[in-house]
C-alpha cells in the first residue's frame, strides 16, 4: 500500500470526513502542517503522507488497495466437484473454500506479487478487519478452509497451512476425517443374537450377548448401541425381517407409462370387503368378494365384479364388464387361482386366447410390482366400506368393531332388523363409487388448471377422454362376438348324440356322425338349458344342444349353482373337522399320536371324572317332568334367567315372596352365578358410559 498521496489522490478516494477537492485538501494539510516531501516526476508538487490522515480515512484506503490488489471472487465460492464420493457435507465446503483461497493467492501472484507476500497480505487484512469488508466472500473462505481441530485462537489458517496447500505434493485440499469404520471382535456375536426374525430388542440381544460371548473386553450396551448407529439401516435388518418384507425398504424402480394407451394393461385384483352386507340367498351378514380392473394408463376403474367369494367366475365376470369399455391387449395380475385357470389361460380353449389378449403375471410375493391395482383398493373400496356402519376393517376400533359383530349376530338368532344393507342396495353402491372414482382427481395424473382457475389433478375418465380427443379409439366388441367370446369353453367328447357337462347331458341328431369325437364346448355360467358346440381344430360350430331328460338331476344345475354347492360342501367339512377337534378336547383324547412321552393325564381331571362318574352310578333317572307346587315353581325349575328376574321383583317389592321361596331368596345373592351376572352387568355399564 502507498504511503505518500497527492492532494488529487486523496480527493478522489472520497474518504469520509475530508474534503472532496484538490484544492481543499492542499489548504487543509497547510493550515494542519502536515509532513509532505517534494514530489518527483512530471507535474512537481507536494506528496503527504499518510499517517497525516484521520484513522477512519487510513482504514477506508487499506480496504480499496486491498480491493485492487484482490482478484474478484465471485458471491458464491468456486466449486471444484470432488472425486471422493465418501466425503462429507462439511469436508467438501473446506475443500471448496481452501480451493478458492488457493486460486486468489496463485492469481495475486500472477500480478508480481510473490505468494509469501500474498499469505502475509490476505491473513494480516483478514485479522484487522478489512478483508471482511472489502471481500465478505474471501473472508468466509478463509473461515470455512480452517480445520476445526487445529490449534490457536484465530479463524483463520496460518501462513504455514497455506503454504502446504499450496505445495504440488499436496493431494487433496479436504481436511482428514475420522478413521474408516473398524468392525469390533464382538460384532458378528451380537448380530447373531439381534438379527433374528423374533426381532428382539437392543437390550434383549444384549442380555443373550453376554450369555455366549466370552472374549475380552466386554463392551457395553452404549458401545453396542454407538456401533450400531454406524452400520447401515438395510443391512441391520437382515435376519430380522424376511426377503419379502426387506423389499419394502429398499431401492426399486418405478415404472413409467407415457408409452401405454389405454386398453394396452389392464391389472385385475380380488378385494375382500371390509363391511358386512346381507347375503343375496340367506340375509345373514357376510364380506363379498370385488374383483376390481384398472387401467394403467389411466387409472380408471375399466370394470368389476361382485361375488360371494373369489374364484374363476368372478374374475370373468369382471374381465367382460371391463371389455365394454375396451378389449385389453395385456392382462398383469398374480399368481392367483382365479387368474391361472383353463378358463381363461387355455391356449385353444380360454377365453383370452379368443380374445386375442395375453395375460402375464407378477412375481410371487411381489405385490409391489402392481402398485397401481393395491393402491386402488384404498382409494376405492376402503373408503367406501368406511361409510356404512357395518364396517369391520382392521383399523376399526376393536371395542366398536365387537359390538357391531354382536348386534347383527343377535339379529340374525333373535329374528331382528340389522344395520347391513341389502345385496340390492349394496350392488348399487358398489356403482356409485365407481362413478365416483372415475370423476374424482387422481394425484398420478397430470395437473390442470380449471373452469375456476384452480390448479388440480384431472380424473381417469377426463385422461381417457383425452387420448379419444387424440385420435385413439377402443377396440370394442359387438354384442353377438361377445356372447360368443366370453362363454367359457371345455373340452368333451360326443357319445351317440349326448355330451356331458357338470351332470347335466345335453342331446342334438346333429351329433350323430361325430360319435366319439372330442369337440369344444360352450356353456352360459348361469342359464344350464343350452350349450354349444364347436369342432376341435377349426372351431367351426356344430349345432346348439339342448338339456334333455338323461341327467342325474330332475332339474338342470346351472354352473353357478354347483359352484355354490360344492362350496357348501366345503364349508361342512371343515365344520365336520372343527367339531371333531372340540369333542376330542372336551373328552381329553388326543386325536393325534404324540412321539415323545405317555400321555399324562391330570390329577385334577382324574378327580372330576371319578366324581361325575360316581354320580352317574347313585343317580336315579326319572323321566317324569317336575310339577309346580300351588301353582309356584321352584328355583329348581326356573331357568337362570327367570330367577333373575323374579329374585329382582322380590326385591324391588313387586312380589310378595312366598313361603316356599323365603330360603332361597336369602341363599340365591351368594352364588357364583348371581355374583357373575352382576359383575358382568356392571362391566358393560362401565365401559359404555
Amino acid at each position: 500500500m502507498k504511503q505518500w498521496l497527492t492532494a488529487k489522490e486523496i480527493a478522489e478516494a472520497r474518504l469520509s470526513k475530508m474534503p472532496s477537492t484538490e484544492r481543499a485538501i492542499q489548504i487543509r494539510a497547510k493550515r494542519e502542517h502536515w509532513e509532505c516531501q517534494q514530489r518527483l516526476g512530471q507535474g512537481g508538487g507536494y506528496e503527504y503522507h499518510i499517517s497525516n490522515l484521520p484513522a477512519d480515512a487510513r482504514k477506508a484506503l487499506e480496504v480499496q488497495a486491498i480491493t485492487e490488489l484482490l482478484p474478484s471472487v465471485a458471491s458464491s465460492t468456486e466449486v471444484v466437484a470432488s472425486t471422493d464420493a465418501l466425503l462429507t457435507q462439511r469436508q467438501r465446503e473446506a475443500s471448496d473454500a481452501r480451493t478458492t483461497i488457493v486460486r486468489t493467492i496463485e492469481s495475486m501472484n500472477k500480478k508480481g506479487i510473490s505468494k509469501e507476500a500474498a499469505m502475509t497480505t490476505l491473513l494480516s487484512q483478514a485479522a484487522l478487519g478489512a478483508l471482511e469488508e472489502s471481500n465478505p466472500v474471501l473472508d468466509k473462505a478463509l473461515r470455512m478452509a480452517k480445520d476445526s481441530r487445529g490449534r490457536g485462537d484465530t479463524s483463520y489458517p496460518s501462513v504455514r497451512t497455506l503454504k502446504r496447500w499450496l505445495s504440488p505434493n499436496t493431494k487433496s485440499l479436504a481436511p482428514k476425517g475420522k478413521r474408516e469404520l473398524a468392525i469390533p471382535v464382538w460384532a458378528k456375536a451380537f448380530l447373531n443374537c439381534y438379527q433374528r426374525p423374533q426381532k428382539p430388542s437392543v437390550a434383549q440381544a444384549y442380555e443373550d450377548f453376554l450369555e455366549i460371548f466370552e472374549g475380552e473386553p466386554v463392551p457395553s450396551i452404549h458401545a453396542i448401541r454407538r456401533f450400531m448407529k454406524k452400520v447401515g439401516s438395510v443391512s441391520l435388518q437382515h435376519g430380522r425381517m424376511g426377503s419379502r418384507e426387506i423389499k419394502n425398504i429398499k431401492a426399486f424402480k418405478r415404472r413409467s407409462v407415457d408409452d401405454l394407451f389405454p386398453g394396452d394393461v389392464y391389472s385385475p385384483d380380488g378385494h375382500t370387503f371390509d363391511a358386512e352386507v346381507a347375503h343375496p340367498y340367506h340375509g345373514r351378514p357376510f364380506k363379498p368378494e370385488i374383483t376390481s380392473y384398472i387401467d394403467i394408463a389411466t387409472r380408471k376403474l375399466v370394470g368389476y365384479s361382485v361375488d360371494l367369494a373369489e374364484s374363476g367366475v368372478a374374475v370373468l365376470d369382471a374381465l367382460i364388464a371391463s371389455s365394454e369399455e375396451c378389449v385389453p391387449a395385456i392382462v398383469y395380475s398374480d399368481n392367483g387361482s382365479g387368474y391361472c385357470n383353463a378358463l381363461l389361460k387355455d391356449q385353444g380353449l380360454g377365453v383370452l386366447a379368443r380374445l386375442g389378449s395375453e395375460i402375464t403375471h407378477s412375481l410371487p410375493y411381489n405385490s409391489q410390482a402392481r402398485g397401481a391395482t393395491e393402491r386402488a383398493h384404498k382409494s376405492i373400496w376402503i373408503k367406501a366400506a368406511k361409510k356404512l356402519d357395518s364396517y369391520l376393517g382392521v383399523d376399526m376400533d376393536r371395542q366398536a368393531a365387537q359390538l357391531n359383530h354382536k348386534i347383527t349376530r343377535k339379529a340374525v338368532r333373535k329374528g331382528g332388523a340389522t344395520h347391513i344393507i341389502s345385496w340390492v342396495d349394496f350392488l348399487r353402491f358398489c356403482e356409485e363409487t365407481a362413478a365416483r372414482y372415475n370423476n374424482s382427481p387422481h394425484s398420478f395424473l397430470q395437473k390442470i388448471t380449471d373452469v375456476d382457475g384452480y390448479r388440480r389433478h384431472i380424473t381417469p375418465n377426463e385422461r381417457w377422454a383425452q387420448f379419444q380427443n387424440n385420435g385413439w379409439k377402443a377396440v370394442t366388441l359387438s354384442r353377438d362376438e361377445a356372447a360368443d367370446i366370453f362363454r367359457p369353453r371345455v373340452k368333451r367328447k360326443v357319445a351317440r348324440c349326448e355330451i356331458k357337462l357338470n351332470t347335466n347331458i345335453y342331446f342334438n341328431n346333429t351329433l350323430e356322425e361325430h360319435h366319439g369325437d372330442f369337440v369344444q364346448v360352450a356353456f352360459d355360467m348361469r342359464n344350464p338349458d343350452f350349450i354349444w358346440v364347436y369342432e376341435l381344430k377349426s372351431g367351426a360350430l356344430i349345432c346348439k344342444a339342448e338339456w334333455n331328460a338323461n341327467q342325474t338331476s330332475y332339474f338342470p344345475k346351472s354352473f353357478v349353482q354347483q359352484g355354490r354347492e360344492k362350496r357348501a360342501d366345503g364349508r361342512l367339512k371343515r365344520l365336520d373337522i372343527k367339531r371333531d377337534e372340540i369333542e376330542a378336547e372336551r373328552d381329553g383324547i388326543y386325536a393325534i399320536d404324540q412321539e415323545q412321552g405317555d400321555t399324562i393325564e391330570l390329577a385334577s381331571t382324574c378327580r372330576i371324572k371319578e366324581k361325575v362318574a360316581r354320580q352317574i352310578e347313585d343317580a336315579e333317572v326319572i323321566d317324569v317332568e317336575p310339577v309346580p307346587v300351588n301353582g309356584i315353581k321352584s328355583p329348581e325349575q326356573m331357568t337362570f334367567d327367570e330367577r333373575m328376574e323374579t329374585f329382582e321383583q322380590y326385591q324391588s317389592g313387586a312380589k310378595e315372596i312366598p313361603e316356599a321361596h323365603k330360603f332361597w331368596v336369602k341363599t340365591f345373592p351368594r352364588t357364583k352365578a348371581y355374583k357373575a351376572a352382576v359383575a358382568r352387568r356392571e362391566d358393560i355399564a362401565e365401559n359404555w358410559n
